[in-house]
């Protein structure tokens, strides 16, 4: 009986993928893909022109990637890391993101000053609106209802229905936000704002609140919770940093010291790891989130940007 017990436990450990890290390396036009259990990169895939943003889902084993410099978005089929289509858009695709329900594959064209809805099952449908100025980083709430967007020259967060693809409504930030995420109970929103040096908190069942900041370093640039909602991690691209705040008390309690000019973060919650691109170390700086310190290095491609959620469970 110990041994049947046994040899199940390996056989369901074998057959268990570990997450997967996809990585965007806008100077090399590829994505890297890390085995996060190994800590290397097992694939390096051609995408298009200088990739930019991820998003990645488990359940239709594909990861949707923007490149800003020949107007396309890549797919990959995660099942055999190769990419399987590619989109034209006709703009400048930075911002992307997927809803929950994985129907809906949200981009953020950076000159035109649209959001694009496309549609997850058939890739020629497709809905746009403007919404503010340069918009960058974007969100879905976890009923996928809603969408939030970074408009970064309007120094606002626009709140979009995506049934409709109206605009609900437009939230000062502070200047320049970026980076945008959402509490696990999506009572919060959070905006990384790159020339006030800040996050703001933006409490979503208090429409007419105004937004708590928070100091973090130089240059800030994307932002994640915990599971948990009790901490916030924010990369700093010119501190070569990341801060973490203490959601109690909403205040940075440690900075750690990253690869130079970090960007894209993801958590991989299973196993208290944190993923950070370093856009001028061509690596990945991974964060043990319990110790609160820098365990890896994984050398990755040139340009490393990783803007989204790019970790698949």
């Amino acid at each position: 009986m110990k041994n049947f017990v046994w040899l199940l436990a390996l056989c369901l450990s074998a057959c268990q993928h570990p997450p997967l890290a996809y990585i965007t390396n806008q100077g090399a036009n590829t994505v890297s893909v890390i085995d996060t259990h190994q800590q290397k990169v097992t694939h390096t895939i051609t995408v298009g022109k200088a990739p930019v943003g991820l998003a990645v889902s488990k359940k239709l084993q594909r990861v949707f990637v923007t490149n800003v410099e020949d107007g396309s978005i890549s797919i990959i089929n995660s099942a055999k890391q190769q990419v399987i289509e590619t989109i034209k858009v006709a703009g400048s695709p930075v911002g992307i993101a997927l809803s929950p329900d994985d129907k809906t594959l949200y981009v953020a064209d950076w000159y035109s000053d649209r959001i694009l809805a496309i549609s997850t099952s058939n890739t020629a449908s497709q809905r746009e609106v403007i919404a503010g100025k340069a918009p960058a980083g974007l969100v879905v709430s976890q009923d996928s209802q809603t969408l939030y967007v970074a408009a970064r020259d309007s120094n606002q967060i626009v709140v979009i229905d995506t049934a409709s693809l109206n605009i609900k409504q437009r939230i000062d930030v502070g200047t320049h936000p970026f980076g945008v995420a959402l509490s696990h109970d999506g009572k919060q929103l959070f905006s990384v704002n790159v020339y006030d040096n800040t996050v703001s908190i933006v409490e979503l069942t208090k429409p007419d609140a105004t937004p708590q900041v928070i100091k973090v370093g130089e240059h800030p640039y994307c932002v994640i919770a915990n599971k948990e909602n009790t901490r916030l991690y924010v990369t700093n691209t010119q501190d070569d940093s990341v801060s973490v705040i203490d959601m109690a008390t909403q205040k940075v309690i440690t900075t750690i010291e990253v690869g130079m000019t970090p960007e894209g973060l993801s958590l991989d919650a299973l196993n208290d790891r944190l993923y950070i691109a370093n856009w001028g170390t061509n690596d990945v700086s991974v964060i043990d989130t319990t110790q609160l310190k820098v365990i890896a290095a994984i050398k990755t491609g040139d340009k490393s940007r990783a803007f989204g959620q790019f970790v698949m469970p």
